[in-house]
This record gives C-alpha cells, structure tokens and sequence, in this order.
C-alpha cells in the first residue's frame, strides 16, 4: 500500500512504479485527519491512472468535495496484465488481499466506502463475503457502503461460458457461476442493504447500483439485482462512460456524491450512552451518578475517539428537569437509531427505562457495553447477554469506583468496542 499526500489530487509522477501496490491512498496531510475512506476498483482491464483510466476524474471530484474524506484506488491484474502468470490470482484470492488490507493497514478508517466498476464490484462484494466467512465483524462493520457500478452481480451473458476453465476473468464474469451464486447467497443471508435496516441478524451495509442506459456487457436484472428500484440509478452512457463524469453536474456523480453523504454520516453518534433518571434517593444521589456519566462521556470523546455521544442527561442537573416520559422516549429510540454503539451505566439495582433501552438496543443489533457495580444487579436476561447475544457483541464491565471504571474504559482507546470474535457466524 502507498501513500500519497497532496493536495489538490493528481496523478502520481511514475504511476508504472506503483503497479505492485494493489491501494494507493490519496491524502491531504501526512498523518491524514480524516477517518473516512473511498476506495475506487476498476474493472476487467482497467486502471488507476492516466488518459485511459477507468475513473476519469471521479476520485479528483470527489477529493475536491469532500475534504472529511480520503480517496483510495485499487488496483489487481485482469485481462493482459494476468500474462505475467506468477503474479495473477483468481478474484477470490485477491478478495483476501484486499479484505486483509482493510483490516489492518486501514484500521485507522473508521467508515470506509467501496465503489466498483463492472468486474471490480464483484471483487467489492467478495470482499464483504469473505469477511462473512472469517467472521470479522469488526472489519465488516467499518464498511459503510457499497456502491456497485454496471456490476454484473449475476455474470455477464456476453463472457462465454467455455472461457471459464481458462480465464480467472471468465471464471468470475460467467452467468450464474459458482462464485457469483455464493455471493449472491451470502449477502441475502447476512447483509441489510438498506441503511434504515436495524436487524439483530444481519450488518447493515447500504448499497446502490448505478448502470446505463446503453450497457452492453451488463444486463439491466444482473446490475442491479436484490435492490429496490430507489436504490438503483439509470444514467445516460455506455458500461464505460458512466465512470467517467466530463463535470461535477453528470448525473452519476451528482447521484453517487449523494449516495456517499448517506452512507459516510449513517450514524448521527458514536455512542448512545444510557443511564437511569429516575428511581434515584433523591437530587444527591442522581447528581453523583450524573457526574460519573459526564466523565465518562468525557474520556469516550477523548480516550476513544468517539466525537459524537448522545447523553440524555446532559443538560438535566435536577431530576426536575426531566422531559415528560413519552417525550423523553421518543427522543431517546430515535437517538438511539442514529448510533453506532450502546453503553448503559447502571450502578445499582434500579427500576428503570434504562433497562428498556438495553433491550432496544439489542434489538437494533447494536454492539454494546453495559458498565455495572455488580453484574448481579443486572436482570437474568441481560447478564446472560454476553453469551446469547454474540453477534452483537455485548460486554459487560464491572467496576468497585468510578475512578476505576473510567481508567478502564480509558485504557481501550479507539479499540473499545472492537472486541474479540467468537467463532460461529
């Protein structure tokens, strides 16, 4: 992988030096500010750079647009290029570099956005399927979005299907193929495609489909396949030409810049953090536990790296100053909806609307904390939810003082709620 750190964008010098670098990140400062990341992947034949690149100047648009944003082209040996035979590999080992290369290198991103072109979707969706069945959540659930564009997700009628015992391409492209199908399979089994999709069962990753109007490698039900018609955009243009936007006011790339403001500010916080309001012994007692909340909000924003909390309690000193309950509930589900991640702080046994929002918060699938005194004082359902709530990851914390608990949850940094997978999926 090689970095780039200019601004404007532009092509690198000796572009042919970086053939070997399967990502070459553009940024605006070495170290970047910014946690986000757009990954561009071309198709059969393609290329990152120069007059006949696949991209044209959509990843210079959008590095102009969107400065919160760094932009990344991948690139992988299709077509001629797979003459140099010692270095070709089949689109599903190349999906392991590059889900490899999300995990680790691209830590550091904490929403990264896929964007394939024809062939190059595929290799995005492979991606997304063999974190499934690595079972890396954590990676998978930095992928924000995917955007597929003339993809044949179903093969390519126009790839003959003799050519697929000799061509790694044609094995990939061919309609209906072994690959094809078991992505296909995968993403109905665990990816929600919509980003208002909450599911205890699946990882949300919010996908659309561009295709045009005069493709004829890409069939209108292959490109854009399991998704509603809102999520597919119909453009003027061939399979090649809709990648390559003459300005800003192309209508693929109005309609994609859009789609990219979706899915890279999906979640609204980092972290939804709840603790009880009332069933306190009075102003004292709720101004501590308060008090602990706002530090612990405090070393979430600082130690953690989580730049937006939800804290209902916030500016509510007195318990006086709570909202009506119905108010205050919906206020808080739908809070809750625009978070990544769940903490409930609940210090002692207590009857409360807290324990309401945990439930809630499993429902939505949200990967969650919950930080007691004793894991006793917790209801059986929600002590026993680190084991039978896996998927979403639950954890709980248990603490003898505040001081101790915020060293604690200090000490995970931006690494809090990447925990330890289990092995079943």
């Amino acid at each position: 992988m090689k970095r780039l750190t200019a601004d404007p964008f532009a092509d690198p010098k000796d572009p042919d030096s970086l053939l070997d670098q399967p990502l070459v990140l553009h940024q605006r400062c070495d170290p970047t500010a910014n946690d986000k990341l757009v990954i561009f992947v071309h198709g059969l034949g393609g290329s990152r750079y120069g007059e006949k690149s696949t991209w044209g100047k959509f990843p210079q648009f959008l590095f102009e647009d969107l400065p919160e944003v760094d932009v990344g082209l991948y690139q992988y040996r299709t077509a001629i290029s797979r003459l140099h035979i010692t270095q070709s590999v089949s689109l599903e080992d190349e999906a392991r570099v590059f889900a490899d290369l999300i995990r680790d290198p691209l830590a550091k991103y904490n929403t990264i956005v896929l964007i394939g072109h024809s062939m190059g979707g595929l290799l995005c969706k492979a991606v997304i399927h063999r974190l499934i069945e690595t079972n890396d959540r954590n990676t998978l659930s930095r992928i924000g979005g995917l955007i597929l564009m003339a993809t044949p997700q179903l093969g390519s009628l126009r790839v003959p299907g003799f050519l697929s015992a000799l061509s790694y391409d044609a094995r990939a492209l061919k309609p209906h193929g072994a690959l094809v199908t078991e992505i296909n399979r995968a993403f109905e089994d665990h990816i929600a495609l919509d980003e208002h999709s909450d599911s205890l069962t699946k990882t949300t990753i919010p996908t659309w489909a561009v295709e045009g109007i005069n493709d004829l490698w890409v069939d209108s039900l292959s490109a854009g396949i399991g998704l509603a018609s809102s999520r597919r955009k119909v453009v003027r243009g061939s399979h090649t030409s809709i990648v390559k936007p003459p300005n800003k006011e192309a209508d693929a790339y109005v309609w994609v810049k859009e789609r990219l403001a979706t899915a890279l500010h999906r979640f609204k916080y980092d972290v939804f953090v709840a603790a009880a309001m009332a069933g306190h012994d009075g102003d004292a007692e709720y101004k501590a536990n308060r008090d602990a909340v706002l530090a612990l909000v405090e070393v979430l924003k600082t130690k953690c790296k989580c730049a937006s909390v939800f804290y209902a309690g916030t500016n509510m000193p007195l318990i006086k100053d709570f909202d009506p309950k119905a108010l205050a509930l919906k206020i808080d589900l739908r809070a809750m909806r625009e978070s990544k991640h769940f903490i409930m702080f609940y210090p002692k046994k207590i009857v409360s609307s807290v324990l309401f929002e945990a439930g809630w918060a499993l429902i939505l699938g949200k990967p969650s904390i919950y930080i007691v005194h004793d894991n006793d004082d917790l209801p059986f359902l929600l002590k026993e939810a680190g084991d039978a709530f896996r998927k979403t990851r639950v954890r709980i914390f248990e603490y003898p003082d505040t001081q101790n608990m915020l060293k604690e949850i200090g000490s995970y940094g931006d690494g809090l709620f990447r925990l330890e997978e289990d092995t079943d999926i």
